[in-house]
């Protein structure tokens, strides 16, 4: 099981000072930027910024209605894995959206909230598949987006085995109330990656907290 831990940032000051609390416990961190419409509550939103810190490896969560104005602006920044957020999508968005990132080579994160019919979402899914092989699936493990602190959906647990038995070989990953007790539930399910936020950080976080929480974490799967 990867373990990513999340940044919801009120500022980019902040998404500078979680990494330096996360320096050297982890390759791979997820920022997610919601726009407070899409997704409930407003972050920092990527404008001006040329580069983020070195030495991380970086996945946006892309919580917000116009993706194609944030999408060429986390690739800017060197995103190496994107999430979009497809319930609304046409057929031309995926079009538009796999043509966007197909010359920078990124992984394509596609997800819905949890009352998104499944069949559905597969459908879309084997659609993207089609136009570009470097995808996995993101499961919301929580049902509103864009905030953090909720409950666990428990009925994300049978969408995560419908689509672990149907994509086979393409990564699962859940982000959203992601904490000791509910990764091991969602990795028996299928999944391979957890994001882990507000379990993992919280705002007087120390160094040596966050580290603590995150080797728990991983003795899970030691």
């Amino acid at each position: 099981m990867i373990i990513t831990p999340a940044i919801f940032p009120e500022s980019f000051e902040q998404i500078v000072h979680r990494l330096f609390l996360l320096e050297g416990l982890c390759e791979r961190v997820q920022i997610d930027i919601c726009d407070g419409v899409f997704g409930l509550e407003k972050t920092w939103m990527p404008y001006q910024e040329k580069e983020l810190p070195h030495g991380f490896s970086y996945e946006f969560d892309m919580m917000v209605h116009d993706w194609r104005k944030y999408l060429p602006r986390v690739l800017a920044l060197s995103a190496e894995r994107v999430i979009l957020h497809v319930d609304y999508f046409s057929a031309q968005d995926f079009e538009d959206a796999v043509a966007m990132i197909k010359p920078s080579g990124v992984f394509l994160g596609l997800s819905v909230s949890n009352d998104y019919d499944i069949h559905d979402f597969v459908q879309r899914v084997k659609l993207v598949e089609s136009m570009y092989s470097k995808i996995f699936i993101q499961v919301m493990g929580i049902r509103k987006i864009g905030a953090q602190g909720q409950p666990f959906d428990d009925d994300v647990l049978a969408r995560i085995q419908y689509l672990h038995d149907t994509f086979r070989r393409c990564e699962i990953q859940v982000d959203g109330s992601m904490n000791n007790e509910t990764i091991l539930k969602v990795y028996n399910r299928g999944a391979s990656c957890a994001v882990v936020g507000s379990y993992l950080m919280k705002r007087d976080s120390t160094a040596k907290e966050v580290r603590k929480v995150l080797e728990k974490l991983e003795h899970n799967f030691g």
